[in-house]
């Protein structure tokens, strides 16, 4: 383990402008001139990673692409020049952007030129806003008063495995690398571009959404750091989603399992991906507030001290969710058939969230987003003649709800009381599912009653707690 190193990161989320970089840095700043040795893991600035995908896509349009390129690149060319312009070295700070601006440019024009935009393609557009924005907060911690310098995944050393858009980091391969950046972390901070490594071929290769989170812990992982800790404009994980529950609460401790389970649901906390390589590392692993990161808002563990009591750590919820039920009466006599239908899914590129299943049918949750490819590779099922798809349904207009704690799905009275309060609404559920490990309950219902099914349920599982009684004052 390296002594007293710490790997933060720094979502996209907290670079919204240069007021906002500067908090960042000045955090970042205050812990090095302390002692600590910080290799900081950051995102692009807030939305330029969706800009840059739209961009991309924007760009194969070969009547109006040469003009909507020209919009895009203005937008990102504002974008960073605005936070740029709050630094002291703000000319040099543009020299450095230059040059990233100029090779997006140069992409976007090469797919409206060929009129193909190919994964790879895709991937090496998008690492651009992480190359933007990590000169931009180095320079930032130098004008703070601690020295710093921007470091590529290419110059660390990430090795990339897999498919692009979904990569993974090769920890193994990487260690060897990170690990000459070691002597330098004793004398400055490093700020790293999170989201993407380089495969074998020297291609870039995202970590999927949400992949600067997992860097991070690829990071913490390959230089075995004494900690990791995940800076966020909220508290750290709370028992719901502030916004639609407004007395939700801290929860200081989640196992990382229900942590996982929790991003799963919809809590933007923490990306799933992000604990994995953690696992069996004694790396200490926090959330954050980013206005004062000396506090440790929530602490990850890797697993509960066994023989406690099932309960309920927190809610999250999810928008945006499609039900699709697959219904047929010779599905009972037909082996393999929900093995064929999630088959279908994964070839028509739509990811699977809680499934659920009977003798006679198969449900499970979506994206609304994909309901129309879920439909139409169930429709060629349905007419190759495959057994038990009979009848199909693909409900959109939903929301996935999860209940999350220690074996909270082993607990049947736990799934009793949600079921019996969400019956007290005359909230229809369309599906119940236990998550992994027994930490997870979910069910789908009515997007348009998931506020009132949070509110309560919340209510139920946290309820308010008592006031102290008032002593009378003595005569």
């Amino acid at each position: 383990m390296l002594s007293n190193l710490i790997v933060v990161k720094a979502g996209g989320a907290l670079l919204t402008d240069g007021a906002a970089l500067r908090r960042v840095s000045e955090a970042v700043a205050r812990r090095r001139l302390r002692g600590e040795r910080l290799l900081v893991v950051v995102s692009a600035l807030h939305g330029v990673t969706d800009e840059l995908e739209r961009a991309a896509s924007l760009a194969l349009d070969a009547r109006s692409g040469l003009e909507l390129v020209r919009d895009v690149m203005d937008r990102l060319r504002r974008q960073h020049e605005a936070v740029a312009a709050d630094l002291p070295q703000s000319a040099e700070v543009r020299l450095r952007l230059q040059p990233e601006l100029d090779a997006i440019e140069r992409l976007l024009t090469g797919i409206r030129l060929t009129g193909e935009l190919t994964p790879r393609t895709r991937d090496l557009v998008m690492c651009h806003g992480e190359r933007l924005a990590v000169p931009l907060v180095a320079a930032g911690v130098l004008a703070a008063g601690a020295d710093a310098r921007a470091v590529t995944s290419e110059e660390a050393g990430l090795v990339a495995t897999g498919s692009f858009r979904v990569g993974a980091c090769d920890i193994a391969a990487s260690a060897p690398r990170l690990s000459a950046l070691d002597h330098e972390l004793f004398d400055r901070v490093l700020v790293l571009t999170g989201y993407y490594g380089v495969n074998a071929e020297g291609d870039v290769v995202l970590f999927g959404r949400g992949g600067s989170d997992y860097t991070a812990g690829a990071v913490a992982a390959g230089l075995r750091a004494a900690g990791l800790e995940l800076w966020k404009d909220v508290p750290g994980f709370m028992s719901a989603d502030p916004r639609e529950v407004p007395g939700a609460r801290l929860v200081p401790e989640l196992s990382f399992d229900e942590a996982c389970e929790l991003g799963l649901y919809g809590a933007r906390i923490l990306h799933p991906r992000c604990l994995q390589p953690l696992r069996g590392l004694p790396i200490d692993v926090s959330v954050r507030p980013v206005a004062d990161v000396d506090v440790v808002g929530t602490r990850l563990i890797e697993q509960r001290p066994p023989g406690g009591t099932p309960g309920v750590v927190a809610l999250a919820a999810r928008r945006g969710v499609a039900v699709v039920r697959v219904q047929g009466a010779a599905m009972v006599n037909e082996p393999g058939i929900a093995g064929r239908i999630l088959t279908a899914m994964g070839a028509a590129r739509v990811n699977v969230d809680a499934v659920a299943a009977s003798m006679t049918s198969l449900s499970f949750t979506i994206a609304s987003s994909d309901a129309n490819a879920a439909r139409h590779a169930l429709l060629r099922l349905h007419d190759d003649g495959t057994p038990g798809v009979e009848d199909i349904d693909v409900k959109e207009g939903a929301a996935l709800l999860g209940v999350v704690g220690d074996r909270v799905a082993a607990d049947p009275s736990l799934a009793g009381r949600l079921m019996a309060r969400l019956g007290q609404l005359g909230i229809d559920v369309h599906l119940v599912c236990h998550g992994p490990g027994d930490v997870g309950l979910s069910c789908a219902l009515p997007e348009g009653d998931l506020r009132r099914a949070l509110l309560a349920l919340h209510e139920e599982f946290f309820p308010a707690r008592p006031r102290e009684p008032r002593h009378a004052r003595s005569a």
